[in-house]
């Protein structure tokens, strides 16, 4: 099954009507709708998870690299942490 078009993606024309009638056109009802369609993107660009680089390096022929995952730190560890770096 052929996959749509983002452009004609109900949340896309959505988003579009709510700039062009509510934000650029004064209409209130469209910029309720606006901001019930922006919010989820605009939070989701703000609270979401950043990449961070860690390293990049060139392998050459017959090298292998190792990624490993770290689990995050306990909200304990986090504490304890503040601790020793305050002292």
């Amino acid at each position: 099954m052929a996959r749509k078009s983002s452009l004609f993606a109900p949340s896309a024309v959505l988003r579009q009507r709510s700039l062009q009638r509510g934000l650029f056109g004064g209409h209130k009802g469209w910029m309720a709708v606006g901001v019930l369609v922006w919010m989820p993107r605009v939070l989701k660009r703000l609270g979401g998870r950043k990449e961070e680089l860690i390293a990049t390096e060139r392998l050459r022929p017959g090298q292998t690299i190792q990624l490993t995952a770290v689990a995050p730190p306990t909200r304990r560890e986090l504490k304890a942490a503040k601790r020793a770096a305050a002292n």
